[in-house]
């Protein structure tokens, strides 16, 4: 009976164990359905349970990748069926890219879950258990830092609609969210693990200690941010260490297909139209900043070519005696071609290059020189190429819809807003999945945050709704209001805390604003940025080492005794 057993331990190291695959599809079920729309944040507490199950049951490293592939791939077509635009088709480019992502971005969580298990074949079970939080987070934090970064499925942006729970992360950002989630899914795993080996015993000493750390570790962080928010300024009330401000906010419901091929004339009229009617409609709080979303303005309105354009909206600002903050696109136009980064665009009769940006403007009353700044995360391959300044033969893959082959901005800008003396950031888009660069911007001096954006590209879907929550962990993380402004929506306005006022619809065009409150002190996160990302990841690369030293110190032993069993 020996050989026999022998025969099936080596049938069972070659693959996973029974109904593996239906555990993996369960992980990533529960993941996905975790993520916003879907209110079931809890689901991602225990979401990598089954997965974990299926990886411990045995099976070689390529066994747990093919595992491990199967769940992610599963947890992205639940959240970002949005990416292809399927709801309307309108673009090709768009619907294989969302495809290409689906099916591609998986694959980066073979990193943090193969490790694990070599983590686990090397040092064992328990080193395994432990490695995992740090693997799984440094991972996130490696992956929102180059230009190839995609840190929307950050695991922590599940818990956007639990409040209470997310009051913590202006100490430790979104990562100590994740990492809190990953503690919670290895507790889980092994209450299983204690329940499951000694099925005799109704409950076994050892899973009653389990399920009260479970219990513990889970209520508190609820715990905690049930006290902070008790301590909060009441909801809706614009309280701040610095002056109040009121913001206005255009949601003009500009078809993002058709804007592009609009005259930009048109488009300048209708912000400033809907404008002067905000102002109109509330004398008694009228707004002293006025917000226009994501491009909201074609036509390179800066360039000097554009000046009647630019003309054209500062008599309208002028007027309304109140600052403008546009989104824009912007172009730099090099005199010396010797200059220009390799991705630079070129004129195709002069030679000359050039570069665009997608911009936000600041113009205020009176102003002279207009200030700038220049979007600094893309969104890979639609917005930019990623490295395309290494591989700018590449430039053919860029999405031809107005907003592709953007340069990445010079620097982070805080603008100033003399009539009010009130500092305030300009985010844009797809920046504001960034913690430690949202960050940044508050430790130069933003007391508020403006966050512009487009979010009409899917229709319906969960992307718009899914980007709107993740603004709720930028607010928290740095205590400072946000006042966001989409092309179709969803504006709104979220406080320090993360609670939420005047939400829009999708697809309707709206003009509101409300008196917010500035702030000048640093959380303890802003002013140290990302470091518990920054501790994990170190922390990963020593299990990560100290597997691979494990690794080799056994291949030295097994030649060691290979030879002496020759001799």
């Amino acid at each position: 009976m020996r050989p026999r057993r022998a025969e099936q331990g080596e049938r069972a190291d070659l693959s996973p164990g029974k109904g593996a695959y239906g555990l993996a599809i369960l992980s990533g079920m529960m993941l996905g359905c975790s993520f916003p729309p879907l209110r079931f944040g809890i689901l991602a507490c225990f979401g990598l349970v089954p997965l974990l199950i299926a990886l411990t049951r045995g099976g070689r490293l390529w066994s747990a990748l093919k595992l491990t592939y199967v769940a992610m791939l599963v947890f992205h077509v639940i959240t970002l069926n949005w990416t292809g635009g399927y709801a309307h088709g309108n673009d090709p480019y768009m619907m294989i890219a969302g495809a290409i992502t689906m099916i591609v971005h998986p694959l980066f969580y073979c990193l943090p879950l193969g490790l694990f298990h070599v983590v686990r074949g090397k040092l064992g079970e328990r080193a395994g258990l432990i490695a995992i939080p740090f693997l799984w987070v440094g991972y996130e934090y490696s992956h929102s830092l180059s230009e190839w970064s995609f840190p929307w499925l950050t695991i922590g942006n599940s818990q956007s609609y639990d409040l209470a729970r997310i009051q913590f992360i202006s100490f430790t950002g979104i990562w100590g969210l994740s990492f809190w989630i990953i503690v919670i899914n290895v507790a889980a795993y092994m209450l299983y693990t204690a329940l499951a080996q000694r099925p005799e015993d109704f409950l076994p000493r050892r899973a009653l200690g389990l399920a009260s750390i479970l219990a513990f570790l889970y209520l508190l962080p609820s715990a905690v941010g049930t006290y902070v928010l008790s301590n909060a300024p009441p909801a809706g009330e614009a309280a701040g260490t610095g002056k109040n401000v009121t913001v206005g906010i255009i949601q003009a419901n500009v078809d993002p297909w058709e804007k592009w091929a609009r005259a930009d004339s048109d488009l300048a009229s209708l912000y400033l139209g809907l404008s002067r009617r905000l102002i109109e409609q509330d004398t008694a709080h009228e707004p002293q900043i006025v917000l226009w979303p994501e491009t909201a303005v074609t036509g390179f309105p800066l360039l000097l070519r554009s000046r009647p354009l630019l003309n054209r909206i500062r008599r309208g600002v002028d007027s309304m005696h109140v600052s403008v903050l546009t989104g824009i696109d912007h172009a730099v136009i090099y005199r010396d071609a010797s200059v220009a980064p390799p991705s630079a665009h070129r004129f195709p009769m002069s030679g000359q290059r050039y570069d665009t940006f997608n911009a936000a403007a600041f113009i205020e009353p009176g102003a002279g020189e207009i200030p700038w700044y220049g979007k600094m995360k893309m969104v890979p391959i639609a917005e930019r190429i990623p490295y395309a300044d290494v591989f700018a033969f590449l430039d053919f893959m860029r999405w031809g819809v107005g907003i592709g082959g953007w340069q990445i901005g010079p620097d982070t800008t805080v603008f100033t807003d003399r009539a009010t003396g009130v500092r305030f950031s300009a985010i844009i888009c797809y920046e504001s999945t960034y913690p430690g660069f949202v960050a940044s911007f508050v430790r130069k001096g933003a007391s508020f945050i403006a966050l512009i954006t487009i979010d009409s590209w899917w229709g319906k879907m969960s992307g718009a709704y899914q980007h709107r929550q993740i603004a709720v962990f930028r607010a928290v993380e740095n205590r400072r209001w946000i006042a966001r402004c989409a092309v179709g929506g969803i504006s709104c306005f979220i406080d320090p805390y993360g609670r939420s006022y005047d939400d829009t619809e999708l697809f309707t065009q709206r003009i509101f604003s409300r008196t917010i409150g500035t702030d000048s002190g640093l959380t303890f996160y802003a002013r140290h940025g990302d470091w518990l990302g920054e501790s994990t990841l170190l922390v990963a690369l020593m299990f990560a080492a100290a597997a691979a030293g494990q690794s080799f110190t056994d291949r030295r032993r097994r030649e060691s005794w290979r030879n002496n069993s020759s001799i």
